[in-house]
């Protein structure tokens, strides 16, 4: 298990700047290198047209400047010459999707924009494009805490799905287990049908769906080398997660992404809300997960979008 080239998109809010004892640790921890990446958007309305204001270009490429000079004074206690910084100007989600995929990322960190009783109904766009798009594992923590050091991961809460993924996500729990030292509980879910009154629910299929899952889980986990504990439950996915990380005293919640193949990319429908309320950070793994080829990618194929390096 290693993570050598970390991504970390920053905008310089507050909750971004939370995330940055959490890369600080694991770039320690990893002795990993760590680009920031910062990308920042023009409003249409400067460059003129009806009604509107026009802002001059020299006006523009000023602002352009200021963005590239908080960048660069932006701190973040990892030695300098592991750090990379990046600005750019345009869609977050793209540069951050592109970066990943024209350079070796092995994580990304990033924040999810859910504040207070919001973030019961928003994750922030960027980060739901991020799930569906990048392959690399990603990391977030919507309840990021101030002044977070020397954090160790003692124990971990799997999700797991019994599909092609479960073996993959199986070895990747267990390597990070190895890394950090530390204990795996899974979980898995075989919901009842709460919206179906109680005498059309078949209660002996109910249980013979259990049966398979857990003869499946056993079955999946001889393939994948592991013998972790596991649960099965009846409930919502997100809502047994959240509750047994709680219970657990979890360090960390490591879910798959599932697959989709058309244009939604990687997704799973249920880590939204796991994410939203996680009460530890969330490595969400991709199975699409693949050591990259980039020593053919042209340094300067980003040229025109990205200002600075």
């Amino acid at each position: 298990m290693k993570f050598d080239h970390i991504l970390f998109p920053i905008d310089f809010s507050d909750h971004s700047r939370t995330l940055n004892a959490e890369v600080e640790w694991l770039a320690s921890r990893f002795h990993s290198e760590v680009t920031l990446l910062h990308v920042f958007e023009i409003p249409t309305s400067w460059y003129g047209g009806g009604e509107a204001s026009i802002i001059n270009g020299q006006e523009i490429m000023a602002y352009v400047e200021s963005e590239k000079r908080r960048l660069q004074e932006y701190k973040i206690n990892v030695p300098e010459e592991r750090v990379r910084r990046i600005s750019a100007e345009g869609s977050a989600a793209w540069h951050i999707t592109e970066w990943t995929k024209n350079h070796p990322v092995d994580l990304i960190v990033m924040g999810t924009h859910g504040y207070g009783t919001w973030r019961r109904l928003l994750l922030g766009s960027v980060a739901m494009k991020i799930l569906h798009e990048v392959d690399c594992p990603l990391w977030t923590h919507a309840a990021a805490a101030h002044g977070i050091q020397n954090r160790e991961i003692s124990c971990i809460v799997c999700s797991l799905e019994l599909s092609e993924e479960c073996v993959p996500l199986l070895r990747f729990t267990k390597g990070l287990a190895d890394e950090f030292g530390a204990r795996v509980q899974l979980i898995h879910s075989v919901p009842e049908v709460d919206s179906r009154p109680a005498k059309y629910f078949d209660y002996p299929l109910h249980q013979a769906l259990k049966d398979w899952a857990q003869n499946e889980i056993d079955r999946q986990q001889s393939e994948a080398g592991t013998n972790f504990p596991f649960v099965l439950t009846e409930g919502p996915i997100a809502r047994d997660v959240l509750e047994l990380a709680t219970k657990q005293q979890a360090d960390l919640i490591v879910t798959g992404r599932g697959t989709v193949q058309n244009f939604c990319g990687t997704w799973r429908t249920h880590i939204y809300d796991i994410i939203r309320e996680a009460p530890c950070p969330v490595l969400s793994y991709s199975l699409k997960c693949q050591p990259q080829d980039t020593s053919s990618v042209d340094t300067q194929e980003l040229a025109q979008e990205v200002f600075g390096s």
